[in-house]
Protein backbone atom coordinates (compact mmCIF):
# COMPACT_ATOMS: atom_id res chain seq x y z
CA UNK A 1 0.00 0.00 0.00
CA UNK A 2 1.14 3.44 -0.44
CA UNK A 3 -0.44 6.77 0.06
CA UNK A 4 -0.83 9.77 -2.03
CA UNK A 5 -1.64 13.51 -0.74
CA UNK A 6 -3.09 15.96 -3.01
CA UNK A 7 -3.94 19.34 -2.71
CA UNK A 8 -5.06 22.12 -4.92
CA UNK A 9 -4.30 26.14 -4.58
CA UNK A 10 -5.97 29.36 -6.02
CA UNK A 11 -5.20 32.66 -4.91
CA UNK A 12 -8.99 34.29 -5.78
CA UNK A 13 -10.39 31.16 -6.64
CA UNK A 14 -10.72 31.91 -9.48
CA UNK A 15 -6.88 32.91 -9.78
CA UNK A 16 -3.29 32.03 -9.73
CA UNK A 17 -3.71 28.06 -9.44
CA UNK A 18 -1.46 25.21 -8.41
CA UNK A 19 -1.30 21.51 -7.54
CA UNK A 20 0.66 19.52 -5.10
CA UNK A 21 1.28 16.06 -5.07
CA UNK A 22 3.22 14.40 -2.27
CA UNK A 23 3.41 10.49 -2.82
CA UNK A 24 4.76 7.82 0.64
CA UNK A 25 4.77 4.27 1.42
CA UNK A 26 3.94 2.46 4.71
CA UNK A 27 6.79 3.24 6.33
CA UNK A 28 6.43 7.19 5.57
CA UNK A 29 9.68 7.30 3.51
CA UNK A 30 9.01 9.81 0.30
CA UNK A 31 8.17 7.85 -2.78
CA UNK A 32 7.53 11.40 -5.39
CA UNK A 33 7.16 14.87 -4.58
CA UNK A 34 6.15 17.42 -7.86
CA UNK A 35 3.87 20.35 -8.40
CA UNK A 36 2.98 22.30 -11.17
CA UNK A 37 1.27 25.88 -11.85
CA UNK A 38 -2.45 26.07 -13.93
CA UNK A 39 -2.71 29.68 -14.68
CA UNK A 40 -5.46 31.74 -13.50
CA UNK A 41 -8.23 28.94 -12.51
CA UNK A 42 -10.73 27.62 -9.81
CA UNK A 43 -9.36 25.34 -6.69
CA UNK A 44 -12.03 22.66 -7.58
CA UNK A 45 -9.61 22.64 -11.04
CA UNK A 46 -6.55 22.68 -9.44
CA UNK A 47 -7.37 19.83 -6.85
CA UNK A 48 -8.41 17.40 -9.35
CA UNK A 49 -5.65 18.37 -11.69
CA UNK A 50 -3.31 17.05 -8.60
CA UNK A 51 -5.24 13.66 -8.62
CA UNK A 52 -4.86 13.12 -12.29
CA UNK A 53 -0.89 13.94 -12.39
CA UNK A 54 -0.58 11.40 -9.45
CA UNK A 55 -2.40 9.17 -11.18
CA UNK A 56 -0.87 9.54 -14.52
CA UNK A 57 2.80 9.03 -12.72
CA UNK A 58 1.63 6.05 -10.94
CA UNK A 59 0.67 4.03 -14.20
CA UNK A 60 4.83 4.53 -14.59
CA UNK A 61 5.50 2.76 -11.17
CA UNK A 62 4.37 -0.88 -10.35
CA UNK A 63 2.73 0.25 -7.32
CA UNK A 64 -1.50 -0.18 -7.59
CA UNK A 65 -2.84 -0.81 -4.26
CA UNK A 66 -3.02 3.12 -3.37
CA UNK A 67 -4.55 5.14 -0.68
CA UNK A 68 -5.30 9.03 -2.21
CA UNK A 69 -5.96 11.65 0.43
CA UNK A 70 -7.60 14.83 -0.09
CA UNK A 71 -8.64 17.83 2.49
CA UNK A 72 -11.28 18.42 -0.10
CA UNK A 73 -14.33 16.41 0.48
CA UNK A 74 -15.86 17.85 -2.93
CA UNK A 75 -13.87 15.87 -4.73
CA UNK A 76 -13.56 12.88 -2.77
CA UNK A 77 -17.33 12.63 -2.96
CA UNK A 78 -17.09 13.61 -6.89
CA UNK A 79 -14.92 10.92 -7.29
CA UNK A 80 -16.53 8.03 -5.61
CA UNK A 81 -19.76 8.67 -7.20
CA UNK A 82 -21.62 9.87 -4.22
CA UNK A 83 -22.08 13.77 -5.35
CA UNK A 84 -23.37 14.96 -8.49
CA UNK A 85 -20.96 17.32 -10.64
CA UNK A 86 -22.64 20.23 -12.41
CA UNK A 87 -19.79 21.55 -14.06
CA UNK A 88 -19.00 20.40 -17.84
CA UNK A 89 -15.20 21.30 -17.28
CA UNK A 90 -15.16 19.42 -13.82
CA UNK A 91 -17.16 16.82 -15.55
CA UNK A 92 -14.67 16.50 -17.86
CA UNK A 93 -11.82 16.04 -15.73
CA UNK A 94 -13.37 13.59 -12.99
CA UNK A 95 -13.96 11.23 -16.31
CA UNK A 96 -10.04 11.17 -16.98
CA UNK A 97 -9.54 10.73 -13.52
CA UNK A 98 -11.86 8.03 -13.07
CA UNK A 99 -10.29 6.47 -16.46
CA UNK A 100 -7.11 6.39 -14.64
CA UNK A 101 -8.61 4.88 -11.32
CA UNK A 102 -9.41 1.96 -13.11
CA UNK A 103 -5.96 0.89 -13.18
CA UNK A 104 -5.41 0.75 -9.07
CA UNK A 105 -7.28 -0.99 -6.25
CA UNK A 106 -7.87 2.45 -4.90
CA UNK A 107 -9.51 3.73 -1.64
CA UNK A 108 -10.38 7.55 -1.77
CA UNK A 109 -9.90 9.33 1.89
CA UNK A 110 -10.79 12.77 2.98
CA UNK A 111 -8.16 14.12 6.01
CA UNK A 112 -8.21 17.49 7.53
CA UNK A 113 -6.09 20.15 6.33
CA UNK A 114 -3.28 20.16 9.21
CA UNK A 115 -2.60 16.11 7.34
CA UNK A 116 -2.27 17.20 3.94
CA UNK A 117 0.70 19.78 5.16
CA UNK A 118 3.09 17.81 2.66
CA UNK A 119 1.24 17.82 -0.60
CA UNK A 120 -0.19 21.53 0.63
CA UNK A 121 3.74 23.11 1.08
CA UNK A 122 4.00 21.58 -2.77
CA UNK A 123 1.48 23.38 -3.92
CA UNK A 124 2.48 26.65 -2.58
CA UNK A 125 6.15 25.95 -4.13
CA UNK A 126 4.36 25.34 -7.40
CA UNK A 127 2.25 28.87 -7.15
CA UNK A 128 5.72 30.64 -5.82
CA UNK A 129 8.66 29.12 -7.74
CA UNK A 130 6.76 27.46 -10.87
CA UNK A 131 7.23 23.66 -11.73
CA UNK A 132 9.08 21.07 -10.16
CA UNK A 133 9.21 17.72 -9.47
CA UNK A 134 12.19 14.90 -7.91
CA UNK A 135 13.64 12.98 -10.58
CA UNK A 136 11.51 9.91 -9.47
CA UNK A 137 8.40 11.84 -10.44
CA UNK A 138 10.22 13.42 -14.04
CA UNK A 139 7.10 12.25 -16.76
CA UNK A 140 8.65 12.62 -20.34
CA UNK A 141 6.59 15.71 -22.52
CA UNK A 142 4.56 14.22 -25.28
CA UNK A 143 6.24 14.15 -28.52
CA UNK A 144 4.15 16.84 -30.08
CA UNK A 145 3.97 20.39 -28.16
CA UNK A 146 1.65 22.82 -28.16
CA UNK A 147 2.76 25.84 -31.21
CA UNK A 148 2.40 28.96 -28.79
CA UNK A 149 5.68 28.91 -26.64
CA UNK A 150 3.51 30.47 -23.73
CA UNK A 151 1.33 27.47 -23.12
CA UNK A 152 2.49 25.04 -20.63
CA UNK A 153 4.56 22.33 -21.87
CA UNK A 154 2.26 18.76 -22.64
CA UNK A 155 3.12 15.29 -21.00
CA UNK A 156 -0.70 14.19 -22.56
CA UNK A 157 -0.11 12.88 -26.83
CA UNK A 158 -2.71 14.94 -28.05
CA UNK A 159 -5.68 13.93 -30.39
CA UNK A 160 -6.99 16.55 -33.17
CA UNK A 161 -10.76 16.73 -33.45
CA UNK A 162 -11.97 18.11 -36.56
CA UNK A 163 -15.69 19.49 -36.21
CA UNK A 164 -18.15 19.58 -39.04
CA UNK A 165 -21.81 20.71 -39.35
CA UNK A 166 -24.01 19.19 -41.62
CA UNK A 167 -24.53 20.74 -45.13
CA UNK A 168 -27.75 22.56 -45.66
CA UNK A 169 -31.33 21.08 -45.73
CA UNK A 170 -34.99 22.77 -46.88
CA UNK A 171 -35.58 23.34 -42.81
CA UNK A 172 -31.86 25.70 -43.34
CA UNK A 173 -33.05 27.32 -46.11
CA UNK A 174 -36.36 28.31 -44.36
CA UNK A 175 -35.20 29.16 -41.13
CA UNK A 176 -36.93 26.38 -39.26
CA UNK A 177 -36.00 25.00 -36.20
CA UNK A 178 -34.83 21.52 -36.63
CA UNK A 179 -33.95 19.44 -33.50
CA UNK A 180 -32.70 16.12 -32.69
CA UNK A 181 -35.96 14.35 -32.16
CA UNK A 182 -38.02 15.87 -34.98
CA UNK A 183 -38.40 14.98 -37.87
CA UNK A 184 -34.88 13.24 -39.93
CA UNK A 185 -34.71 15.30 -42.88
CA UNK A 186 -32.35 14.66 -45.33
CA UNK A 187 -29.69 17.45 -47.00
CA UNK A 188 -31.01 19.33 -49.84
CA UNK A 189 -29.40 19.72 -53.04
CA UNK A 190 -27.25 22.49 -51.59
CA UNK A 191 -26.02 20.45 -48.78
CA UNK A 192 -24.94 17.68 -50.80
CA UNK A 193 -23.00 19.67 -52.66
CA UNK A 194 -21.48 21.39 -49.17
CA UNK A 195 -20.95 18.30 -47.91
CA UNK A 196 -18.91 17.44 -50.70
CA UNK A 197 -17.08 20.59 -50.40
CA UNK A 198 -16.24 20.15 -47.11
CA UNK A 199 -14.59 16.29 -47.53
CA UNK A 200 -12.75 17.78 -49.95
CA UNK A 201 -11.24 20.18 -47.72
CA UNK A 202 -10.47 18.32 -44.63
CA UNK A 203 -7.00 16.65 -45.53
CA UNK A 204 -6.12 19.94 -47.17
CA UNK A 205 -6.64 21.89 -43.95
CA UNK A 206 -4.84 19.17 -41.62
CA UNK A 207 -1.85 19.24 -43.73
CA UNK A 208 -2.13 23.50 -43.35
CA UNK A 209 -1.98 22.86 -39.96
CA UNK A 210 0.73 20.19 -39.78
CA UNK A 211 -1.56 17.57 -38.22
CA UNK A 212 -2.49 14.10 -38.37
CA UNK A 213 -4.35 12.30 -40.75
CA UNK A 214 -7.93 11.22 -40.54
CA UNK A 215 -8.33 7.89 -38.69
CA UNK A 216 -12.39 7.44 -37.57
CA UNK A 217 -15.06 9.60 -38.00
CA UNK A 218 -18.45 9.70 -35.47
CA UNK A 219 -21.34 11.06 -36.48
CA UNK A 220 -24.94 12.11 -35.08
CA UNK A 221 -27.12 9.26 -36.63
CA UNK A 222 -29.59 11.60 -37.80
CA UNK A 223 -29.60 11.37 -41.99
CA UNK A 224 -28.63 15.07 -42.80
CA UNK A 225 -25.38 13.82 -40.68
CA UNK A 226 -24.76 10.88 -41.64
CA UNK A 227 -24.61 11.90 -45.63
CA UNK A 228 -21.94 14.74 -44.93
CA UNK A 229 -20.12 11.89 -43.13
CA UNK A 230 -20.59 9.42 -46.17
CA UNK A 231 -18.96 12.22 -48.29
CA UNK A 232 -15.96 12.29 -46.25
CA UNK A 233 -15.92 8.56 -45.52
CA UNK A 234 -15.61 7.83 -49.28
CA UNK A 235 -12.35 10.11 -49.43
CA UNK A 236 -10.67 9.35 -46.54
CA UNK A 237 -11.31 5.79 -47.00
CA UNK A 238 -12.41 5.14 -42.94
CA UNK A 239 -15.64 4.18 -41.09
CA UNK A 240 -17.98 5.73 -39.87
CA UNK A 241 -19.17 5.21 -36.31
CA UNK A 242 -22.61 6.77 -35.50
CA UNK A 243 -23.35 8.33 -31.89
CA UNK A 244 -26.46 9.60 -30.42
CA UNK A 245 -24.69 11.97 -27.99
CA UNK A 246 -23.76 14.10 -31.09
CA UNK A 247 -27.68 14.24 -32.28
CA UNK A 248 -29.00 17.97 -32.79
CA UNK A 249 -30.41 19.19 -29.01
CA UNK A 250 -33.89 18.20 -28.76
CA UNK A 251 -36.17 21.08 -29.30
CA UNK A 252 -39.76 18.96 -28.00
CA UNK A 253 -42.71 20.79 -29.04
CA UNK A 254 -40.77 23.98 -31.04
CA UNK A 255 -39.95 21.31 -33.32
CA UNK A 256 -40.73 21.95 -37.40
CA UNK A 257 -41.55 26.08 -36.14
CA UNK A 258 -40.39 28.72 -37.64
CA UNK A 259 -38.34 31.43 -35.81
CA UNK A 260 -41.08 33.91 -36.08
CA UNK A 261 -44.01 31.66 -35.16
CA UNK A 262 -41.74 30.27 -32.06
CA UNK A 263 -41.81 33.93 -30.61
CA UNK A 264 -45.88 34.24 -30.97
CA UNK A 265 -46.82 30.98 -29.76
CA UNK A 266 -44.33 29.91 -27.22
CA UNK A 267 -43.84 32.40 -24.40
CA UNK A 268 -41.41 30.01 -22.99
CA UNK A 269 -39.16 30.65 -25.21
CA UNK A 270 -37.65 34.01 -23.50
CA UNK A 271 -37.04 31.92 -20.19
CA UNK A 272 -35.14 29.13 -22.01
CA UNK A 273 -33.21 31.92 -23.74
CA UNK A 274 -32.29 32.99 -20.08
CA UNK A 275 -31.08 29.65 -18.77
CA UNK A 276 -29.18 26.70 -19.27
CA UNK A 277 -31.53 24.52 -17.45
CA UNK A 278 -34.96 25.59 -18.93
CA UNK A 279 -36.12 22.74 -21.69
CA UNK A 280 -38.66 23.30 -24.39
CA UNK A 281 -41.85 21.51 -23.91
CA UNK A 282 -40.90 17.90 -24.63
CA UNK A 283 -37.25 19.34 -25.78
CA UNK A 284 -33.55 19.21 -23.79
CA UNK A 285 -31.86 21.83 -21.61
CA UNK A 286 -28.60 23.10 -22.84
CA UNK A 287 -27.47 21.23 -19.20
CA UNK A 288 -28.35 18.20 -20.98
CA UNK A 289 -26.81 18.67 -24.39
CA UNK A 290 -23.73 19.55 -22.50
CA UNK A 291 -23.91 16.85 -20.67
CA UNK A 292 -23.76 14.13 -23.53
CA UNK A 293 -21.75 16.05 -25.77
CA UNK A 294 -18.80 16.53 -23.18
CA UNK A 295 -18.44 13.03 -22.36
CA UNK A 296 -18.35 11.79 -26.21
CA UNK A 297 -15.09 14.35 -26.46
CA UNK A 298 -13.29 13.07 -23.38
CA UNK A 299 -14.04 9.33 -24.68
CA UNK A 300 -12.66 10.30 -28.35
CA UNK A 301 -10.33 12.53 -26.70
CA UNK A 302 -8.57 9.79 -24.33
CA UNK A 303 -8.99 7.05 -26.82
CA UNK A 304 -7.30 8.13 -29.94
CA UNK A 305 -3.96 9.80 -28.40
CA UNK A 306 -2.10 10.39 -31.13
CA UNK A 307 -4.36 10.00 -34.00
CA UNK A 308 -7.51 12.46 -35.99
CA UNK A 309 -11.05 11.85 -35.21
CA UNK A 310 -13.55 13.62 -36.91
CA UNK A 311 -17.02 14.93 -35.51
CA UNK A 312 -19.66 15.17 -38.04
CA UNK A 313 -22.64 16.75 -36.11
CA UNK A 314 -25.14 19.90 -35.54
CA UNK A 315 -25.05 23.86 -34.89
CA UNK A 316 -25.45 23.42 -31.04
CA UNK A 317 -23.11 19.99 -30.37
CA UNK A 318 -20.62 22.29 -32.17
CA UNK A 319 -21.26 24.98 -30.18
CA UNK A 320 -20.84 22.77 -26.97
CA UNK A 321 -17.27 21.54 -28.23
CA UNK A 322 -16.34 25.19 -28.76
CA UNK A 323 -17.44 25.88 -25.69
CA UNK A 324 -15.23 23.28 -24.07
CA UNK A 325 -12.28 23.75 -26.26
CA UNK A 326 -11.94 27.93 -25.47
CA UNK A 327 -12.99 27.15 -21.47
CA UNK A 328 -15.55 30.11 -22.36
CA UNK A 329 -18.67 31.05 -20.65
CA UNK A 330 -22.28 30.14 -21.71
CA UNK A 331 -22.74 32.81 -24.16
CA UNK A 332 -20.67 30.83 -26.74
CA UNK A 333 -24.34 29.33 -27.09
CA UNK A 334 -25.37 32.35 -29.12
CA UNK A 335 -22.82 34.51 -30.52
CA UNK A 336 -20.96 31.82 -32.20
CA UNK A 337 -22.26 30.86 -35.57
CA UNK A 338 -21.77 27.38 -37.44
CA UNK A 339 -22.57 27.72 -41.16
CA UNK A 340 -23.47 24.19 -42.97
CA UNK A 341 -20.33 22.82 -43.93
CA UNK A 342 -18.47 25.00 -41.25
CA UNK A 343 -15.02 23.18 -40.51
CA UNK A 344 -13.45 23.71 -36.75
CA UNK A 345 -9.89 22.11 -35.72
CA UNK A 346 -9.11 21.63 -32.15
CA UNK A 347 -6.10 19.58 -30.44
CA UNK A 348 -7.06 18.64 -27.63
CA UNK A 349 -3.79 17.51 -24.94
CA UNK A 350 -5.67 15.14 -22.78
CA UNK A 351 -9.02 17.50 -21.01
CA UNK A 352 -7.02 19.77 -19.52
CA UNK A 353 -5.39 21.91 -22.76
CA UNK A 354 -6.78 22.24 -25.93
CA UNK A 355 -5.51 24.27 -29.03
CA UNK A 356 -7.73 26.43 -31.78
CA UNK A 357 -6.54 26.26 -35.11
CA UNK A 358 -9.56 27.73 -36.63
CA UNK A 359 -13.92 27.97 -36.23
CA UNK A 360 -16.38 27.81 -38.65
CA UNK A 361 -13.47 27.86 -41.86
CA UNK A 362 -15.81 28.54 -44.69
CA UNK A 363 -13.15 29.64 -47.65
CA UNK A 364 -14.12 26.10 -49.34
CA UNK A 365 -17.62 26.77 -49.92
CA UNK A 366 -17.03 29.89 -51.72
CA UNK A 367 -18.17 29.66 -55.25
CA UNK A 368 -16.51 32.50 -57.87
Amino acid sequence: MIFVYCDGASRGNPGPASYGVHIEDESGSTIADFGEALGNQTNNYAEYQGVIAALRFLTTTDHRLVTIRLDSKLVVEQLSGRWKVKSPEIRELVFEASQLLGAFDVKLEWIPRDKNTFADANANKALDEGDFHGEEADLPLSAAQPRSIRAPRQKIEPTTLVVIRHGSTNSTAANLIAGGDGEDIGLSEKGLKEAKLSAAAVSPLLKFFDLPPVTSIINSPMKRTTQTAEALSGIEGVTLFPDERLREIAFGEWDGMSMDSMEIESPEVAKWRASTSQRPPGGESIQDLEERVSELVSEAVLDNQGRTVVLVTHMMPSRVIAKLAQRSADSTYWNVNFAPGGISVYRFFGTGFVETFTINSCAHLIQG
